[in-house]
């Protein structure tokens, strides 16, 4: 077991320096990322496909999702925090999409106040 009595000035800072250098650590872990997508990035997906989610590590405060498409944008509102899973986005889309290239965009809020934004491309096919 440590003790912090003053046997030797060393102990002490070492133990400081120990402290204040785990700290950064725990911080850049809060930062939520993202886990996975659905439609997955880059995959063909069928065209009735009724939301897009991005999922991520950790809890979000906020954000939200565009979905585009060749016909312009097929996302029904901004989406936002999935009210089942708060480390999720998720947006409803239009019905009857149009098979082609589709682009998510979002944008969130991790607890730890972080804010990013990325997108993800994928296919719809008949």
């Amino acid at each position: 077991m440590f003790s912090l009595k003053r046997r030797s000035g060393g102990t002490f800072t070492v133990l400081a320096v120990a402290a204040v250098v785990s700290l950064p650590t725990g911080i850049a872990q809060a930062h939520a990322s993202v886990s996975g997508t659905y439609p997955a990035k880059s995959v063909r997906a069928k065209s009735s496909i009724d939301v897009v989610k991005v999922a991520f590590s950790g809890p979000l405060r906020s954000g939200t999702i565009t979905v585009r498409g060749p016909r312009g944008v097929v996302s029904v509102g901004r989406g936002g925090r999935d009210p089942r899973k708060i480390s999720r986005l998720i947006v409803p889309l239009r019905r009857g999409l149009a098979a082609g290239r589709y682009r998510a965009s979002w944008t969130a809020v991790a607890a730890d106040g972080h804010r990013q934004s990325g997108s993800f491309l994928f296919r719809l096919v008949r």
